[in-house]
């Protein structure tokens, strides 16, 4: 029997500073429910004509129960699979639209620009690492990779700079206008409409972009067709399992109906590779749980953290290791 056991010694502390500079995360907050600003203030609520119910997005089944409420938005528990998500929604024009709006090219402005040097030092080498050490390529040869969703392309920086041949898509203009500044290969355009050839990478990564997707499914089967024989898909989802919802309810961050329309954890993360023949073979967490919970103590309850920001890094490793933490890494190989 192998013990998943981690040690504290390989914690990486995050400068929230650097990583949510001035008050970029307090405007993200703020701006959370812009794409339905407008229908709320006409209707106190969103017309029930501009929602379409959905199946399961995992499962495909129609067994459901409330989860819980936010924003004008009903977030259900399949039955079948257990997968949370938020049903019914708008339609996927409307999702186009909110990421190619000025309120959401403030909030990456604001949030990843800002802060583009430190992700791409801190966080971009750090995954790249994690997939090198996962990629199966011949002696000398160079990795192919892919990064969708990729933002201002602080991932593909870090694999650029490796040595890597990496390119980065993503729907987001400003993101990628500020990207292609630091001689990044960025494009503006769907995967759907990226026409790159079948077995064309060696890994394909999806970081924060299953849980915006109304049909992920889709977006799966896409990219691993990218995928070469033996490639790895990486990707990053909102852990619904988490220290950030288990200390503020419904008030956790990345309960975002407006945006995030699928809540994985572990398990059901695990059943969705599977059922598209992607074998897992890494399954951790990382997180700003405790960051999160004491930002919301000061700015929303006007509470002090008593003390708990002098422990913060060490109940963050104890979240982050019982798989607790807010973001779910998951490796998988095709």
């Amino acid at each position: 029997m192998q013990i998943p056991y981690r040690r504290v010694s390989e914690y990486q502390p995050v400068d929230v500073s650097r990583l949510r500079p001035g008050r970029s995360y307090k405007s993200l907050i703020e701006k959370r429910t812009h794409p339905i600003d407008d229908l709320v203030a006409r209707f106190g609520r969103i017309p029930e004509q501009l929602l379409t119910r959905r199946a399961c997005p995992t499962c495909g089944s129609t067994d459901e129960s409330l989860e819980l409420e936010k924003d004008h938005m009903r977030i259900v528990r399949c039955k079948a699979c257990d997968l949370v998500y938020v049903n019914p929604t708008f339609d996927e024009a409307h999702y186009k639209e909110v990421y190619a709006s000025q309120a959401y090219q403030d909030i990456v402005r604001d949030l990843g620009i800002t802060s583009h040097e430190y992700r791409a030092g801190r966080f971009g080498t750090e995954r790249v690492g994690l997939m090198a050490e996962h990629l199966r390529m011949p002696n000398g040869s160079t990795p192919r990779y892919l990064d969708v969703g990729c933002s201002t392309g602080f991932v593909v920086e870090a694999a650029r700079d490796k040595g890597w041949d990496a390119i980065g898509i993503d729907l987001n203009p400003s993101a990628i206008e500020y990207g292609r500044t630091r001689g990044l290969d960025l494009r503006t355009v769907a995967l759907e409409d990226a026409g790159f050839a079948p077995a064309s990478f060696d890994a394909v990564s999806l970081f924060d972009v299953l849980e915006h997707l109304l049909d992920p499914r889709r977006t799966l089967r896409a990219c691993a067709d990218l995928l070469a024989p033996g490639g790895i898909l990486f990707l990053y989802v909102p852990n619904f399992d988490s220290a950030s919802r288990l200390l503020m309810g419904a008030n956790a961050h990345f309960i975002w109906p407006t945006h995030h329309l699928n809540y994985y954890t572990p398990t059901t993360i695990r059943d969705l590779m599977l059922r598209h023949g992607l074998t897992p073979e890494l399954i951790v967490t990382e997180g700003l749980d405790i960051e999160d919970y004491l930002w919301y103590r000061r700015e929303v309850l006007n509470r002090s953290d008593d003390g708990m920001a002098e422990i913060a890094d060490v109940l963050q490793f104890l979240a982050n290791a019982g798989c607790y933490g807010k973001n779910l890494r998951v490796i998988a190989r095709k």
